[in-house]
This record gives C-alpha cells, sequence and structure tokens, in this order.
C-alpha cells in the first residue's frame, strides 16, 4: 500500500507523537527482511535454469551444489557457535553442546534434502523448467498432508482446500505432458519427468519435517541447533548422499566445461547459499506465512529464466494448472 499524500501527514505532525528509537528500528528491520526474502527467490530462482546449464549427473550436480555451499554454511555455524560461548560467558554459565539425538535428525534432514536433489534434477531433465517448478512447489502441501495422514493432525477446512487446488494442479499438467509430450522445438515434457518432480516435493517435504524436528529437539541438556549448524550438517551428509548416489550409477561427476563448472558454483553460492541464506535471515523477523508466499515468486524467475535461455515457453494448459497448484499451496502456508 502506498502511503498517504505529504498534505495528509504535514497537518498531523505536530499532534503525533515522534516513533521511539525501537519502533523506527524494528520497521526497518521489517523492510531489510522483505527486501532480504524477494532477493532470496530472485537467488533461489536461478536453480532449474543453473542445472540446465550444468554438464555433469544428476546426483553429481547436487554434490557440487553442496560442496561448494559447505564454506559459508561453517562460516555461519561458526559465526553462531561465537555468539553463543560469548553469552554463556556473560551469564556465567557453561555452553551446553548439541545432543546425538539433534546431529542424528541433522543427518536425517539432509539424506532426505540429498534425495529431493537427486529426484529434482532427473525430473528436470525429462520434463519442462515450468512443470518441473511448479511441481517441485508442492512440498508445503505434502508436509500439511503427512501431519494430517501420519501425525494425526486435525486437517483444517484451509487444508482440504489447499489438497483439491493442488492436486487438481498437478493432474492437470501431468495431464498435459501424457496428452502433448515433446513438442518439436521448444522443450521435452514427459510423465515420467512429472512423476519425479512431485517425488522430489516429497523428499523435500519430509526435509521440512526433520528440520522442524531438529530445531524442537533442543531441550534439557542440549542446545537448540542453529540454522546454521543444522545447514552444515545437513548439507554435508546431503553431499555424502548425491556422491554416493553419483559413483554408484556410474554418472559423470566432473563438469565437463567453463559452463558447467560456473553452474555448479553459482548453484552452491548463489541458489543455496544466498538464496537460503537471505529466507533465513528473514524468518526471524517476518511472518513465516509472508515469507513463504514471497518465496513463490522462484517460479516466476526461473520460468522467466528458462524462456530467455532455452525457449521454453509454457503452454496455456500448464499455467492454469500452475496457478491452480500456487493457489494450494498459498492456502496450505500459515499466515
Amino acid at each position: 500500500m502506498s502511503p498517504p499524500p505529504a498534505a495528509v501527514i504535514e497537518p498531523l505532525l505536530g499532534i503525533l507523537p515522534d516513533p521511539s528509537p525501537s519502533m523506527v528500528r524494528d520497521t526497518q528491520l521489517r523492510r531489510q527482511a522483505f527486501l532480504a526474502v524477494i532477493l532470496a527467490a530472485m537467488c533461489i530462482g536461478f536453480s532449474a535454469p543453473l542445472v540446465r546449464l550444468a554438464d555433469a549427473g544428476p546426483a553429481a550436480i547436487g554434490f557440487w551444489r553442496l560442496f561448494f555451499a559447505l564454506g559459508p554454511a561453517m562460516v555461519w555455524a561458526y559465526a553462531e557457535h561465537r555468539s553463543r560461548v560469548r553469552h554463556a560467558r556473560l551469564a556465567g554459565a557453561t555452553a551446553l553442546r548439541p545432543s546425538l539425538r539433534q546431529v542424528l535428525l541433522a543427518m536425517l534432514a539432509g539424506l532426505f534434502f540429498g534425495a529431493d536433489l537427486i529426484v529434482f534434477h532427473k525430473g528436470l531433465a525429462l520434463t519442462s523448467t515450468a512443470n518441473a517448478l511448479l511441481l517441485g512447489n508442492l512440498a508445503v502441501v505434502f508436509v500439511f498432508a503427512f501431519g494430517w495422514l501420519i501425525l494425526r493432525e486435525r486437517p483444517t477446512r484451509g487444508l482440504m482446500v489447499a489438497l483439491v487446488l493442488a492436486l487438481t494442479g498437478t493432474a492437470i499438467i501431468i495431464g498435459s505432458s501424457a496428452v502433448g509430450g515433446s513438442r518439436p522445438g521448444t522443450y521435452a515434457v514427459s510423465v515420467a519427468g512429472d512423476i519425479l518432480c512431485v517425488g522430489a516435493a516429497l523428499a523435500y517435504a519430509s526435509y521440512m519435517l526433520a528440520t522442524r524436528a531438529v530445531r524442537r529437539a533442543g531441550r534439557g541438556d542440549a542446545v537448540p541447533l542453529g540454522g546454521g549448524m543444522v545447514s552444515l550438517i545437513a548439507s554435508a551428509t546431503g553431499a555424502v548422499v548425491c556422491l554416493g548416489w553419483a559413483v554408484a550409477s556410474g554418472e559423470t561427476l566432473i563438469p565437463q566445461s567453463l559452463q558447467g563448472l560456473l553452474a555448479v558454483i553459482g548453484l552452491g553460492l548463489i541458489a543455496h547459499a544466498t538464496g537460503q541464506g537471505l529466507a533465513t535471515f528473514a524468518l526471524g523477523r517476518l511472518p513465516a506465512g509472508v515469507i513463504s508466499v514471497v518465496l513463490l515468486l522462484q517460479i516466476v524467475v526461473g520460468t522467466a529464466l528458462a524462456a530467455l535461455l532455452f525457449g521454453e515457453v509454457p503452454s496455456l494448459v500448464v499455467l492454469v494448472g500452475g496457478l491452480l497448484v500456487v493457489a494450494g499451496v498459498t492456502t496450505a502456508r500459515p499466515g
């Protein structure tokens, strides 16, 4: 919403109290956080196009993405550790250490994240960027569905509406691939690629649930794991998973060109470290629902880049299905 005109504000300046420094500071932080989440969505939106440009195997691309993100994750985790030790010294206490359960849960999260990257990259190779991004963002809907089916959490009316919208959009997109197939001169789409991207969303939903469990496990004599340490453990575990799969399946491990090398470096530093880092920065200053909805901008960014770079223009049917998927994802997200 745009601010009121100056003519409306000026007569009130004499009667309104000056805002306190803390209020001004909070407003500035919220503005910075909103800008950060927009930039995060733009950075994450580069993921699919960069995967297209990387000339290595699907799992190998996942390995290099996580490998190049390990450096920033180490810096982040070390900064959290120093801050925790400093606060403990000021309080005259001993800094607590993470428990084995927390570490194992973080490794489990990394296992699911590695699986997400492998399956998503395989699916992306078999379908269009628009299909892959739209179907890959079903993860949030699956998180709430898991809570209903597995954790026995009572479903809300919003969840039911979200499931209907998202599943209808998914059926339209996959049906379009089944009927239309490959379009000569544009891009290849397939039901197999679409289903793999849905599978990637399931894996990412499992990663989200495991990460939630990690953050809630810091009780008693264990310190809550910060985002940096969780990211470091999960990224390292995911990198091992991706490398192991790439070696076992005989993939091309090393990028075959400078373009491919720059692409995987960009995936690690831009899409993963910067994108996820900015989103985490915003998470403590804006409602999770706002951040989640703004992050859907990554679909627009990725699809637009694919259209510019590879001529991948989604069909009208895919756009209709995509709108239903986005509507379902938005409805499922908390406010």
